[in-house]
């Protein structure tokens, strides 16, 4: 009980400051940039997202939920993500001249191909990283958590000062990236294997495409709407909607991730006992919505004077949608632990079913909202999210 409360303390720590840091950036950074400024690289980030969900292929959670952990399976972990996460940093790096046509901006292949860059690090840092999570080494979690953050906050800010518009934040994530392996390299744990091994990989294949497929149908449903306002309307339509969507994920994660990224290990060392699983989560849940559904209720009704107080008046056109997108946040919120209990308990495949099947809905209102209305309109968009939370 000691060590998850100790873990429980700098977990929290760890993801509030990182979310200070986060908050910080984000009201400078708007304040800075204009609204097209921002849906230029929000578009960017969102389509950088398919590869950066699947690069790490669920090795973190292959190695956090695994019963009997060898260097040799470490190992094997660590060729899957070499394969994987350089074979998509090559892919993106490819298809990346092709989306200055369809969206019209010519900047958008050299943001990619900025992002692709931190494809070559990630399986030197996720699998060191892991290893540290199935440990609860928590302490060392937000050394590296704060330390990559902070790097990321002050080059992206330094840069746009000086002139570097979006281009300042795709280099702030790469420095953030090259921070993170360094850090994590400090604190791995002792006689961590880096030498890759490619063989027998079938069994963390099959485990990680479905995970792996889950956490994208989840972060591509968040962020396609991004893309889809990018297409449908504007830059500056894309930048609105993505800074109302960016404040309700903030909230959610300032709340619901605090004490998220303890869960699945606590579940699986619970599930490694032989205790049970299913009452933990309804604890777990039943604090976690308690605590949140208040205070995304407050948004909704206060979204006003939070956007102007923290963006500025040049975000105006954002209230509506970031009131709108509160309730998808409450909805969201009920199960927001959800695919953390299927890995603990092995039922990766349930979890692959239902993210697929609320990915199918949402984007399937998504586009109904932005194309087959009579106009366009960002508020339709927001409301097709909120359905599809139902």
């Amino acid at each position: 009980m000691t060590q998850v409360r100790s873990s429980l303390i700098f977990s929290v720590l760890a993801s509030q400051s990182v979310q200070i840091i986060s908050l910080i950036s984000t009201v400078v950074i708007a304040r800075l940039l204009t609204p097209s400024e921002v849906g230029v690289y929000a578009i960017a980030s969102s389509i950088s997202i398919l590869a950066i969900e699947l690069r790490s292929l669920g090795v973190a959670q292959f190695i956090i939920r695994e019963k009997t952990l060898d260097d040799e399976k470490i190992r094997r972990a660590i060729g899957v993500m070499i394969l994987i996460s350089w074979g998509l940093g090559i892919v993106l790096s490819a298809i990346a001249p092709f989306t200055e046509d369809f969206y019209g901006e010519p900047d958008l292949p050299y943001l990619l191909l900025i992002i692709a860059v931190t494809f070559l690090l990630s399986p030197f840092a996720s699998v060191p990283y892991a290893l540290l999570l199935r440990d609860m080494n928590f302490k060392a979690v937000f050394f590296i958590m704060v330390g990559s953050s902070l790097v990321t906050t002050s080059t992206s800010i330094g840069l746009v000062l000086a002139g570097y518009s979006y281009y300042g934040l795709a280099f702030g994530l790469m420095a953030g990236s090259i921070s993170e392996f360094l850090i994590i390299n400090i604190f791995a744990p002792k006689g961590t294997p880096w030498k890759p091994s490619f063989r027998n990989m079938g069994e963390l294949m099959k485990f990680g495409t479905l995970v792996s497929l889950s956490q994208l149908f989840t972060r591509f449903s968040e962020s396609i709407s991004d893309l889809v306002v990018g297409k449908a309307g504007s830059m500056r339509d894309a930048g609105l909607f993505s800074r109302g969507l960016g404040l309700i994920l903030f909230a959610n994660n300032v709340i619901v991730q605090a004490a998220g990224s303890l869960v699945l290990p606590l579940l699986s060392n619970i599930n490694r006992t032989g205790k049970s699983v299913s009452d933990a989560y309804l604890r777990v849940i039943s604090l976690q919505s308690a605590f949140s559904l208040p205070i995304l209720a407050v948004i909704h009704v206060s979204a006003a004077p939070i956007i102007r107080i923290m963006f500025g008046d040049q975000w105006d056109s954002a209230i509506p949608i970031a009131s709108t997108l509160a309730l998808w946040a409450m909805l969201q919120a009920v199960h927001s632990f959800s695919d953390s209990t299927f890995l603990a308990i092995g039922k990766e495949k349930l979890m692959f079913l239902t993210s697929l099947a609320v990915f199918t809905a949402r984007i399937s209102l998504v586009l109904i909202a932005a194309f087959a209305m009579t106009e366009f309109a960002l508020i339709n968009v927001a409301w097709a999210l909120v359905i599809s939370g139902t």
